[in-house]
């Protein structure tokens, strides 16, 4: 266990050593700082609360979104392309263990991202709109279940990446096409529900938003949550069980 716990702080620090994660960070809280003082002056004069701009900000995990699929789909390829695998692979571990390592840093520094965002929303919400943070109505759960439901999508999305990254080792590959996926998706989607496409409601994208099941109507008939869950759950572990068997057994030239 040991060694295992090991590998998983030296992923730790090496993701955080790098400026980039820091340098997202930062462009985090300039986003939320614009996007804070532009709603205080456009929903000036109008009723807008602090709950109201929760759930606004919540549209922002988009660009956390992105950050999270360049994390993710360079968390492993990066290894092979600058060939620091090998010293990874000369470690009494097991591979599948170094891949998981990986990847527990990945939805470690997805969660910690979203809530960092959620962190720096409030902050922002109690400074503009203080007087109505105690009014606690349906937004409340809107506003915070628009985190959840999203932070479940960016997981998901975050874990695609990942895989891409183990199976393909290309970095430009494995980030430019779940981006692709994020922008195109919705668009799929909505035109299969338009037309009551019923396959659609196999896709896993159909599925890995789940919010319409608390404040709508989910996208087709007989979809349920607890078959969404379990759609997006076997896609997941599809995917881990790809990138786990591509990285165990595929020979390493570095």
């Amino acid at each position: 266990m040991a060694p295992f716990l090991h590998l998983i702080k030296n992923e730790h620090m090496k993701l955080f050593k790098r400026p980039r994660i820091w340098i997202m960070i930062g462009i985090m809280g300039i986003m939320n700082l614009i996007v804070s003082i532009f709603f205080m002056f456009l929903f000036k004069g109008i009723e807008f609360s602090f709950w109201d701009y929760i759930q606004v900000s919540s549209y922002l995990l988009l660009v956390i979104q992105l950050m999270c699929i360049i994390i993710a789909g360079d968390m492993v390829s990066s290894e092979f392309e600058k060939g620091t695998i090998k010293f990874l692979f000369t470690r009494p571990v097991k591979r599948v263990k170094i891949l998981l390592s990986k990847y527990i840093v990945v939805i470690y520094t997805i969660i910690l991202l979203v809530l960092l965002q959620l962190f720096m929303s409030m902050l922002l919400g109690f400074v503009f709109y203080m007087d109505t943070a105690i009014t606690l109505d349906q937004r409340v759960l809107v506003g915070l279940g628009g985190y959840l439901f999203q932070l479940i999508e960016i997981i998901v999305m975050g874990t695609l990446a990942f895989c891409f990254s183990a199976l393909t080792r290309s970095s430009v590959f494995s980030i430019s096409v779940p981006i692709f996926l994020v922008f195109t998706s919705d668009v799929v989607i909505t035109l299969l529900e338009h037309y009551q496409y019923e396959a659609g409601r196999y896709l896993l994208f159909a599925n890995t938003n789940l919010m319409p099941y608390f404040f709508g109507e989910p996208l087709f008939e007989e979809m349920t949550l607890p078959y969404s869950i379990i759609n997006v759950l076997v896609h997941m572990v599809f995917f881990l069980f790809l990138s786990a068997l591509s990285f165990t057994k595929r020979d390493v030239h570095v």
